[in-house]
């Protein structure tokens, strides 16, 4: 496994743009080895064009894994590494069979939608929300994550109130693959906060 944190970034987390892509280049420098771009409140141009900005930052880190989210067409345009889809995106299988090279994340609400989800051909699976955030009271817990990560054989990443509080927890519900965006971009010094999460989950 070349990864296992998976770091989801909004530009709305910041005052401007440019907060946002420099944000991003502190993380790469830190070690974190695989994002996602997720803008839904603009246009396909538009997000192309981020897209196009966070690629010139990654010149710098040819090994970080760049993943778009839902629009398989935007990740053919990115010449991204992969996609990550949901229940409303086009099909696993329809991505699979038009786009075969790129790498598919799903993101599974269920024990049921997880296996599915690799019965139908994804590469990795977010299983969300392991704990409170400030958007969602429900929580499904340790417990529920580890029954996801013995039902699966691929990557299960723990999404949802992520930080170095539960990294213990996490691990021992049997995976070592989190899921974050509040929880290093929320920061006030994301570049450390990146490196914590990194040492927590390399430790015993």
């Amino acid at each position: 496994m070349e990864f296992n944190i998976y770091l989801i970034g909004d530009k709305n987390f910041f005052e401007d743009e440019n907060s946002y892509l420099e944000a991003l280049d502190k993380c790469f420098s830190a070690g974190i080895k695989a994002f996602q771009l997720r803008q839904k409140d603009i246009g396909v141009n538009e997000f192309i064009k981020l897209g196009e900005k966070v690629k010139a930052i990654l010149k710098k880190y040819p090994d970080v894994k760049f993943f778009v989210n839902d629009r398989a067409d935007a990740a053919l345009a990115l010449e991204a590494y992969g996609v990550h889809l949901n229940i409303n995106s086009i099909p696993i299988k329809a991505v699979k069979k038009k786009f075969k090279n790129l790498k598919i994340f799903y993101s599974s609400h269920s024990i049921e939608e997880a296996v599915n989800a690799e019965k139908d051909g994804a590469d990795f699976i977010t299983f969300s929300p392991v704990y409170k955030t400030k958007n969602q009271e429900f929580q499904y817990g340790a417990d529920i994550l580890e029954r996801v990560a013995r039902s699966v054989k691929i990557p299960v990443f723990a999404l949802g109130g992520i930080n170095e509080k539960n990294i213990s927890e996490i691990k021992k519900a049997g995976t070592r693959h989190i899921a974050v965006q509040s929880g290093i971009l929320k920061k006030e010094d994301i570049g450390k906060a990146a490196k914590t999460l990194i040492y927590l989950l390399g430790t015993n």
